[in-house]
């Protein structure tokens, strides 16, 4: 269902949604989506990690890069320079959603829908707000 809003009422939507329903805002570039989604989460004292999954060519800076694990020999990935600390809440602000390409949109996905990337879980209380231009393709 679309909703038209402003910016004062996306505001009231974003304070009176529970962290663990994602949102996804559709408008027209350049119109302030990604301001609006940064000050309101850092005036909340979250981080806010943007993402323009339009401009990522590489999975590897959203999923970490892989290692082998000494011990157990079996490979994994390290955590991304951006990834949240233990108990620290983020915004993790997706955009151009519509825009990424097939490897990153199924990382993207696992942390949308699961709140996980590569076996590691988003801390409680985190945030995934997506957003896309309007009028672009978004299926």
């Amino acid at each position: 269902m679309n909703i038209q809003i402003d910016a004062r009422e996306l505001e009231q939507i974003l304070a009176l949604t529970p962290t663990d329903q994602n949102i996804l805002l559709i408008g027209r570039h350049g119109l302030g989506k990604s301001q609006i989604i940064t000050q309101f989460y850092q005036t909340r004292g979250l981080r806010v990690v943007p993402f323009f999954l339009g401009q990522m060519s590489d999975p590897g800076d959203l999923l970490g890069l892989m290692d082998k694990n000494k011990e157990s020999g079996r490979s994994v990935f390290l955590p991304p320079y951006w990834w949240p600390g233990e108990n620290e809440p983020i915004c993790l602000f997706l955009d151009e959603l519509n825009r990424g390409r097939p490897e990153i949109l199924q990382a993207v996905h696992d942390l949308a829908l699961n709140r996980t990337l590569a076996g590691r879980r988003l801390p409680e209380a985190s945030v995934v707000i997506a957003a896309v231009n309007q009028g672009m393709n978004i299926s």
